[in-house]
């Protein structure tokens, strides 16, 4: 059989013919391939809204691009400082929307929206810049002070049966001399607290008692690491530091204002582990520490 030579002027052979298999399909590979691009986000997002317990947060602004069109995924972040990027911070569960409604576990903290945006060539993130730390939600307005009741007239009271024994229950009122009614006191007493979560149970940042002119602020702490046991003073309007600090769970403040002939206001918050305190408002009456409900007078 005679050889030939395959690389003629005029003649094909396999080397040739492989060459121009490559050629086409590179050409028609190369328009994909300058086409694809991966993420890029040109404006991070940003937060809109006020870091407050019960507000609803909003991330917007944000800007990306590439081909093919990037999907986008959210996840909020709970911070514990503003200036420690995300490695302090640790997910929301569940908090993948481009908004989010504030809790009371997120009380102090600063919160972040992180943005992924992912195509087959690639993907990006972004965050955002953390919000002012997360105060509680706003107090409810102060009730209008009602009008004080007429004097009622002077009572007798009522002679005691000898058959009766014991002493006289602590919280019963014996008005004497002249007439005296169950008043409130005006402006009516308000007690506000600030604070945030943490590991052992909360931090009061600010503890402020309003009060008429006239009034005594008591406060009674109960637990392991009071600062001290009993303050008191005689103010209208008074910020207590004293007890503006770490408490741990199980600690009791008994905030309490009274003045003479009128009813008194006695206030109870009880520290919790992982949870918002508990705070319970309750009445004192003229002569007595015993807290009640309070009467509608």
């Amino acid at each position: 059989m005679t050889n030939r030579d395959l690389s003629e002027p005029g003649r094909r052979g396999p080397g040739l013919a492989l060459a121009t298999l490559l050629a086409v399909v590179l050409g028609a590979l190369a328009p994909a391939a300058a086409q694809a691009r991966p993420p890029r986000i040109s404006e991070p997002p940003a937060i809109d809204g006020t870091a407050q317990v019960g507000s609803t947060l909003t991330a917007q602004g944000a800007r990306w691009d590439g081909k093919p069109e990037p999907t986008a995924t959210w996840q909020w972040y709970r911070c514990d400082s503003p200036n420690g990027g995300t490695r302090a911070c640790q997910a929301i569960q569940g908090a993948t929307g481009t908004s989010y409604t504030v809790g009371p576990a997120d009380l102090g903290t600063y919160l972040r929206v992180v943005l992924i945006v992912r195509n087959e060539d690639g993907w990006a993130w972004a965050s955002s810049a953390p919000t002012a730390a997360v105060e509680p939600a706003p107090p409810a307005p102060d009730p209008e002070p009602e009008p004080s009741p007429s004097p009622l007239p002077d009572p007798t009271p009522p002679p005691v049966p000898r058959e009766t024994t014991g002493p006289v229950p602590a919280d019963t009122v014996e008005v004497r001399g002249e007439a005296e009614a169950l008043r409130k006191m005006s402006p009516a007493p308000v007690v506000r607290i600030r604070g945030r979560l943490t590991r052992s149970g909360a931090r009061i940042t600010l503890l402020t008692v309003r009060a008429p002119r006239g009034a005594r602020i008591t406060v009674r702490c109960s637990g392991r690491r009071c600062p001290a046991r009993r303050w008191a003073r005689s103010s209208a309007l008074t910020r207590v530091p004293r007890f503006e600090a770490a408490f741990p769970a199980g600690t009791r403040l008994v905030i309490s204002v009274t003045k003479p002939r009128r009813i008194g206001k006695h206030t109870l918050i009880v520290i919790r582990r992982g949870k918002a305190p508990t705070r319970l408002d309750r009445c004192l009456m003229p002569g007595t520490r015993k807290p009640v409900k309070c009467p509608a007078v």
